[in-house]
């Protein structure tokens, strides 16, 4: 993804979804994706319902097999010939998905080379067969017509940041997904079946999803029987501000799933609530850990660099600083940033491990360490 968008994006993964609003109710215990699949003869409709929060419609895409005539008498955002087997990713959360599909091969572009840190792709990259398409921050509309994709695959925001109205009408083959949308880290994973559709795998990710549902929903079951739920704070200070998950986020989830209390699970709101340094630290002074202050946060000196007054909270006293950063690229590219959003059920197992040591103690870390000690 493009520098601005991966901080933007980064910042969406840990406090939720851009919206403001109240959490929507969900069916049951967990919430359903915001994309629907329709088979209807010989292709099938893919629909995104909701791209971004206030989005005036959503994306409709008609996939149709190699090889046939294309649908006519139909209306629709986009249509693409299936399997695809050229694709520009503006988004490393595409990347696990792909790969996990076993589809690497496919990756053509990306639009920055050090935001991946798949090493399949960076192997690929090292390699010339991936190109980087995008250039100080935009996409290289030149480039990307050269490599000729059969899609593009981006994300919308809803703004003047948006980069997918210029590749449309730049004629290129734009999907926009919105897995980022979801304030259900298992809805996020199920975007797996979006991106398997174009690949004509479906029963592979389907199958992929319900072993990984069927893992996050274990390991939740443990962290309920845990004795204690301890407070949990969330992010960290950046330009005097501080920036933390609504009580309905992706983030509020995992954390009441991994047995732990929010500090703001009392708010409703899907996003992020942004609020000065001071009102943060006050309630801050209750929370026993405190989980992803920065993304380059690796040591307790990096920590109190942030704001030397942090070294006051008792999470920091008590070394119980915890950053989702344990695997990174050379290139600064971040791994809780890609795969996680494929694999809930690990990023749920290193949160039980944190607030609760006693429990799954057979299982190592995949994306999160100790930087407060």
């Amino acid at each position: 993804m493009r520098r601005f968008g991966l901080s933007v994006l980064a910042l969406l993964f840990l406090v939720g979804s851009a919206a403001a609003g109240p959490a929507a109710p969900s069916a049951g215990f967990r919430d359903a994706p915001g994309f629907s699949v329709e088979r209807r003869g010989s292709y099938e409709v893919l629909k995104v319902l909701s791209p971004w929060p206030g989005a005036p419609r959503g994306f409709t895409y008609i996939l149709y097999p190699r090889g046939s005539k294309r649908p006519a008498g139909l209306s629709a955002d986009g249509f693409f010939e299936v399997p695809l087997r050229r694709v520009v990713v503006f988004s490393t959360t595409y990347i696990p998905m792909i790969v996990e599909l076993g589809e690497t091969e496919s990756v053509v572009g990306v639009d920055a080379a050090a935001a991946v840190y798949s090493p399949a792709i960076r192997g690929r990259i090292a390699a010339g067969l991936v190109a980087e398409t995008a250039r100080n921050g935009n996409p290289d509309v030149e480039r990307l017509i050269a490599l000729k994709p059969d899609a593009v695959f981006a994300y919308g925001m809803g703004n003047e940041w948006d980069i997918h109205p210029k590749l449309a009408e730049a004629g290129l083959p734009v999907v926009v997904g919105a897995e980022w949308n979801e304030t259900d880290p298992l809805a996020r994973a199920a975007w797996i079946e979006f991106v398997g559709a174009f690949y004509g795998k479906e029963a592979e990710a389907e199958a992929m999803f319900e072993r990984v549902a069927s893992e996050y929903e274990a390991v939740r079951a443990a962290a309920a029987g845990a004795p204690e739920r301890p407070k949990v704070l969330v992010n960290g200070p950046f330009q005097g501000t501080w920036t933390v998950s609504g009580g309905g986020s992706y983030m509020a989830r995992f954390l009441a799933d991994a047995g732990a209390d929010y500090l703001w699970a009392d708010d409703r709101s899907t996003g992020g609530l942004v609020l000065s340094v001071e009102a943060v630290y006050r309630k801050a002074r209750a929370a026993e850990f405190w989980l992803n202050p920065a993304i380059q946060v690796e040591t307790r000196a990096d920590l109190l660099a942030l704001d030397p007054r942090l070294a006051s909270l008792p999470a920091v006293r008590e070394g119980k600083v915890w950053n989702g950063n344990l695997r990174m690229s050379p290139g600064g590219g971040s791994d809780y940033f890609e795969s996680a959003v494929v694999n809930p059920d690990k990023v749920l197992v290193d949160l039980v491990k944190i607030f609760h040591p006693g429990l799954l103690a057979d299982r190592s870390f995949t994306y999160y360490r100790n930087v407060g000690k």
